[in-house]
């Protein structure tokens, strides 16, 4: 590192929180971890790894094929279920590199048939049913009918699951049942054609919540990351937070009253103020929008971020750390002393969910990894 700003990774919390969804469950349900989107944010080569290592879990998501090509590349052997579309140039790598696709088309599957059969190897594949998301999958009868016989004409793709996505499991139980009950009438219908797959529906906050609605298998997301779906609800869930965001003081300077800080002086001093510098901006995913509106913790005291946040570089007011020095540790996310900064409070800040918060932190930030 070239700078001192830098995210830590506390791998061992992402077991602790799939230990506390486990606990919901039956012994013999399965679970899915999603790394997609470069593990939320956290690292999808170190993650990947450090699960399938534990033990722990019993299968992977990603979003999208590069995904689940890049964990092979880097050794993870796990199951790897691509939760997306998968274009029909692409279905060649997922099928050499013994990946698992979502399809919801009988020409998927024929896709996948022609590239099973010239591999030698068979496909594997989830059945997508749309129950109320209205993103992707299969909406009716006639669909999955027609992708049915497509199945029965093409014995080198294998159906290994069927699964859905809860629309708003964190907030709203009767349009959640009402899925679930849509959910059931198509897979009666897929076990009535003989089909008899691995069936998959609950996500973060439906394996909290709901342990009727865990079928075979759950998927946990942004939980595993130590966030709650529902921001007001992620205290108090015992989910344990795995990233800090951490810099230090580069500069410190006292401004008198009257005088303005950085880009446009949105903000000027009624007072003498010291002034904090920290070397992390919007370039590093600290999004601009919180400028005058999120604190930062230094000497364990909440200070406040002050004036336009830059590309690379921000200001808080430590008027009240006498003591604050260059190089002292500033916390954007995580804890310092008896202080703590959420992602879900960053968030509310920012006016946007914690998966995003996570996901911004970008690449020249390095992850640091405690296992």
């Amino acid at each position: 590192m070239l700078r001192s700003t830098y995210a830590v990774i506390h791998l061992p919390a992402l077991l602790k929180n799939v230990r506390l969804a486990r606990r919901r469950l039956k012994r013999e349900t399965k679970f899915m971890a999603v790394i997609k989107a470069n593990a939320y944010g956290h690292g999808i080569t170190e993650v990947g790894r450090y699960l399938e290592q534990s033990g722990i879990v019993d299968m992977l998501a990603v979003a999208i094929p590069e995904e689940g090509v890049h964990l092979r590349e880097h050794g993870v052997k796990l199951p790897i279920l691509i939760l997306g579309v998968t274009d029909p140039e692409h279905v060649p790598a997922v099928v050499g590199n013994e990946l698992t696709s979502a399809v919801f088309t009988a020409k998927q599957v024929r896709a996948f048939e022609h590239w099973a059969k010239s591999a030698g190897k068979p496909a594997h594949v989830h059945v997508k049913l749309d129950t109320g998301m209205h993103r992707i999958g299969i909406t009716d009868n006639a669909m999955l009918d027609e992708l049915l016989d497509a199945f029965d004409e093409c014995p080198n793709v294998h159906m290994d699951g069927v699964f859905t996505h809860f629309a708003k499991s964190e907030s709203d139980p009767e349009f959640t049942m009402l899925q679930a009950q849509r959910f059931d009438a198509f897979v009666a219908r897929i076990h009535a054609r003989g089909y008899h797959p691995i069936v998959h529906a609950a996500n973060s906050a439906a394996t909290l919540d709901y342990p009727e609605l865990q079928y075979d298998m759950v998927r946990f997301g942004i939980a595993l990351y130590g966030c709650h779906p529902d921001a007001r609800r992620t205290e108090g869930s015992g989910l344990t937070p795995v990233m800090s965001l951490i810099t230090h003081i580069s500069n410190l300077k006292t401004i008198p009253a009257g005088e303005g800080v950085s880009y446009g002086l949105r903000f000027v001093a009624s007072r003498p103020t010291r002034v904090a510098t920290l070397p992390i901006g919007y370039g590093d995913g600290y999004k601009r929008c919180l400028t005058g509106k999120a604190d930062v913790l230094i000497g364990g005291v909440r200070c406040p971020q002050i004036g336009t946040i830059c590309m690379d570089q921000m200001m808080v007011d430590v008027s009240e750390v006498p003591n604050a020095a260059i190089g002292d540790e500033a916390v954007l996310i995580g804890r310092q002393e008896n202080e703590r900064i959420t992602a879900d409070e960053i968030a509310n800040r920012a006016d946007t969910i914690s998966y995003e918060i996570l996901l911004s932190i970008g690449n020249r930030v390095p992850r640091i990894y405690e296992k």
